[in-house]
């Protein structure tokens, strides 16, 4: 700086050869381009980050939509794949239905398998969507998937059911008396009033007789656990040797007259399975089994339970 004016003297060396030079400028104009130089890298720099600010939100706008875009085209398919569970929910429902009817079921009604079921939106998936309708969206499959997670259940309880009422009655078949106990035996005597063949007198027959050869296999009619076993007994009275067997459900049979017994009280036993001989002990003309059913302690025509029988 010299005298009254005040100077900027700036002084610069080139990087090719180091020779130094220098600019004298007054105060007043170092002062304005320096004013002017802040200025323009100002207004550079503002103009960098609008573009920079403008760059990202585009930026981020398109990922969003790419974003939005592949999120409605995953909700078309979840759409299409709960279409297909409810339609194989609606075919489990209907074997359902149908198995209930044949164990012999109530049926279940629609509004208990509905238990307010909604249907389906369709998804577009050229359509864009806001983050408050893809929010209602999601929590719509939600609903459904948790109704139809209880139509499922629902289904799943029937199906026990079903399987529990198989198995009774496949208990029931198998603890109800089903055959002839004596294989081609004739029947001589039937259920109801008759004369007695050797009292000579009208009374009830409470079984049938069947005829066949002493010593002739008697078969359990079905299974169950011999409740009583006799084997002594007067000379012309009653049945004389015989056997009771319990097949539970208030049903029991009786097989009298026989000649030698085979199992003994409170053994189990099986449809099929020889359980005497033919005999005449007792009141009897000749060699047959008296055969009775009884339930809840009424006899019944144990011609009804022969479903061997031609």
């Amino acid at each position: 700086m010299n005298g009254m004016q005040s100077k900027v003297k700036i002084i610069y060396f080139s990087l090719r050869d180091s020779k130094a030079s220098q600019i004298e400028l007054s105060r007043r104009k170092f002062i304005s381009l320096s004013f002017s130089a802040f200025a323009i890298v100002l207004l550079l720099v503002s103009a960098f980050l609008a573009f920079s600010t403008n760059f990202y939100q585009d930026l981020e706008i398109s990922s969003l939509a790419k974003l939005n875009k592949h999120l409605n085209a995953q909700l078309v398919g979840l759409n299409n794949e709960l279409i297909q569970i409810e339609t194989r929910v609606n075919d489990l429902e209907r074997e359902d239905d149908e198995l209930r009817i044949i164990a012999d079921l109530p049926k279940i009604d629609s509004d208990t398998r509905d238990v307010g079921v909604g249907g389906f939106t369709y998804v577009n998936d050229e359509m864009a969507m806001d983050s408050k309708d893809l929010m209602q969206q999601i929590l719509g499959y939600q609903q459904v998937l948790d109704k139809m997670e209880r139509r499922i259940r629902l289904a799943q309880i029937s199906r026990e059911q079903v399987r529990n009422k198989f198995g009774e009655n496949a208990r029931v078949l198998k603890h109800t008396p089903s055959i002839r106990p004596i294989i081609d035996g004739r029947i001589r005597d039937k259920f109801g009033m008759r004369i007695h063949p050797i009292l000579d007198k009208i009374r009830n027959h409470p079984g049938v007789d069947i005829a066949a050869e002493r010593g002739t296999e008697i078969f359990a009619s079905a299974a169950g656990v011999v409740e009583k076993v006799v084997t002594k007994y007067t000379l012309n009275r009653g049945y004389g040797k015989q056997v009771i067997i319990n097949h539970g459900m208030g049903l029991r049979t009786r097989y009298g007259h026989l000649s030698k017994i085979l199992v003994t009280k409170g053994e189990k036993v099986h449809r099929w399975q020889p359980i005497g001989l033919v005999g005449d002990t007792g009141l009897a003309t000749g060699p047959h089994l008296h055969y009775e059913v009884i339930k809840e302690g009424k006899k019944q025509d144990p011609l009804r339970y022969m479903l061997d029988m031609d």
